[in-house]
């Protein structure tokens, strides 16, 4: 069963538009990958999904639920698309951590936040942010800033973050793409063991090894199209687009 349907996504930023006709599916427990060159409309694409840009035309549906529908999103209020924006967890380039907070703290915040609802006790909420700090290798460093951290350990904490809320799916734009060589290992391996263990991802990478490797799917976007999708070992190793062949070609002479 589908956990995910992008139907017809549109998004205009004046008169460019960014996304053009945008239409797939993700199964329960699938990591997708998106490649492309910059500015062919990935980020923008993971954007829409987690409500932070408005699409100007389509639907997301998640788990059998219209969560945007372009033609009835005017009436859509704040706390609403706050609430969609919970099935989804973004971990961005650029780690985003709160430099004010601690490792643990910053993973448990937005837990912390919504106990006031959920009438979740601080204990739990602390444990299950140590829990995954632990799985992230970095129970040593709970107590730790974020200036304090590598730049992998810092995107470990905004992975676990990430996580402390339960999305249904896990999103990554370039989570390796602000780390030097000798960080992405890391960070890599960690996102590995999430799809080991069937949590549902889509991840915006330049790493085309690890996007052949890891994930169930490739979409390879260009000029905001998809171009190719597939078979991750299909569309990279034998491209049937002339377009998706000359990314890969370009791809392969710089790296």
């Amino acid at each position: 069963m589908s956990i995910l349907t992008v139907q017809h996504l549109e998004k205009h930023f004046e008169n460019t538009k960014v996304l053009n006709d945008i239409s797939f599916s993700l199964e329960q427990g699938q990591a997708l990958s998106i490649i492309g060159s910059s500015g062919s409309g990935k980020t923008t694409l993971l954007r829409c999904l987690n409500f932070l840009e408005t699409p100007d035309a389509g639907t997301i549906t998640v788990q059998d639920k219209v969560l945007f529908d372009a033609d009835h999103h005017a009436n859509c209020s704040e706390k609403e698309i706050r609430k969609n924006r919970l099935h989804f967890g973004m971990v961005f380039q650029s780690f985003n951590l709160f430099p004010q907070y601690t490792a643990l703290e910053n993973v448990t915040l937005a837990r912390e936040l919504m106990a006031k609802d959920s009438g979740e006790s601080k204990e739990a909420i602390r444990a299950a942010g140590m829990e995954l700090l632990d799985q992230m290798g970095l129970a040593d460093r709970a107590g730790h800033y974020p200036h304090q951290l590598s730049g992998g350990q810092q995107q470990r904490v905004a992975i676990a973050r990430a996580l402390a809320l339960h999305p249904d799916i896990l999103c990554f734009d370039e989570p390796t793409s602000a780390l030097d060589p000798e960080l992405t290992g890391e960070v890599l391996k960690v996102i590995r063991g999430l799809a080991e263990q069937k949590t549902t991802m889509i991840i915006v990478t330049h790493e085309m090894a690890f996007a052949r490797d890891v994930a169930d799917q490739v979409i390879f976007m260009d000029g905001g199209f998809i171009v190719e999708q597939g078979d991750p070992k299909q569309v990279i190793d034998h491209p049937q687009e002339e377009r998706t062949k000359q990314f890969l070609a370009r791809f392969a002479e710089n790296n």
